[in-house]
């Protein structure tokens, strides 16, 4: 079975990641896979989404989406404070968006091809500690670009305790990142189950937009020396838990990874923030696009191909 993957097209960012999107389709219908995986972060406007799942559309295999973090975001205080949010979109209006347009909404719709099933979150992330003073994170690149993405996600993430929603003067108040994060671990981790049950599955393979394992995430440097994981901990337990996943993708960490952790593969191949690269397209699409081999049984010693 052959998986092609990327995540963070962030089209909403520069014309090179909007205009970059045909070209993946088109290399993508020479590749000619069998899955292809969309791992989150295409924009933060729904209309945006819709252009990129259209274009991806007329790519002849089936075709998974994940979102990310920015996928979610609620851009309008005003919206918020009416009680529209973050579920509204994970739940209702992105599944939509999918399924207009032939991709499978994989966290709230597992499926399976022949013997290989799959299952996905957003994922989401646990409290971060304090981050280092303003100088250092100068000093730290992807560190600085995701200090300000969980700044953004404070204020445009919104998870909204619906308990709270119908009380008199209180505006919409927010779940917070660990109780988010274990709500999404904790259906993640049934739809594995239900996938592991079936006897005709025999690999499962695992989509998730934050990395699930820290040795495929950044250690960034808090305050008093504190470690910060861009992701939850319990998300690459719940994969480590069960025997049948062979393979975990993600995305939000704009930097190419692919490690084993304890027989499961766990790879990354995102496409970024562009800004103001002159690369010929095809040169970028080499570099963003990646396909895994994924073997039979009888072969699993040999592992993956990451092309």
């Amino acid at each position: 079975m052959r998986i092609a993957f990327c995540s963070d097209l962030h089209v909403d960012i520069s014309k090179n990641n909007w205009g970059l999107v045909p070209h993946l389709a088109e290399v993508l219908k020479m590749v000619d896979p069998d899955v292809f995986v969309l791992a989150g972060d295409v924009s933060p406007e729904l209309g945006d989404i819709e252009y990129t799942l259209d274009i991806f559309s007329r790519v002849p295999c089936l075709k998974l989406f994940i979102p990310g973090n920015q996928d979610i975001w609620v851009l309008s205080e005003e919206m918020q404070e009416q009680g529209h949010d973050s579920y509204e979109k994970y739940y209702f209006f992105l599944p939509d968006v999918c399924r207009r347009n032939g991709f499978v909404p994989l966290w709230v719709e597992p499926t399976r091809v022949g013997p290989v099933g799959f299952a996905g979150s957003i994922g989401w992330y646990e409290a971060l500690p304090g981050f280092a003073d303003q100088g250092e994170l100068e000093e730290m690149g992807e560190a600085a670009r995701l200090r300000d993405s969980a700044w953004n996600d404070m204020r445009w993430a919104c998870w909204c305790d619906i308990a709270a929603l119908g009380r008199e003067g209180i505006g919409p108040l927010r779940r917070t990142n660990e109780e988010v994060a274990r709500e999404f671990n904790s259906r993640l981790d049934q739809d594995i189950e239900e996938l592991e049950r079936d006897p005709s599955i025999s690999e499962v393979v695992v989509v998730t937009h934050f990395p699930p394992f820290q040795p495929l995430g950044l250690w960034l440097a808090g305050r008093d020396g504190a470690v910060i994981f861009p992701g939850s901990r319990e998300t690459g337990a719940i994969l480590l838990s069960h025997p049948k996943v062979v393979l975990s993708i993600s995305g939000h960490l704009h930097e190419r990874g692919d490690v084993m952790v304890s027989g499961i593969r766990a790879v990354r191949c995102p496409v970024g923030y562009l800004g103001e690269d002159h690369r010929k397209p095809q040169s970028i699409v080499e570099e963003k696009l990646a396909v895994i081999q994924l073997w039979s049984e009888a072969d699993l010693s040999r592992g993956f191909e990451l092309a």
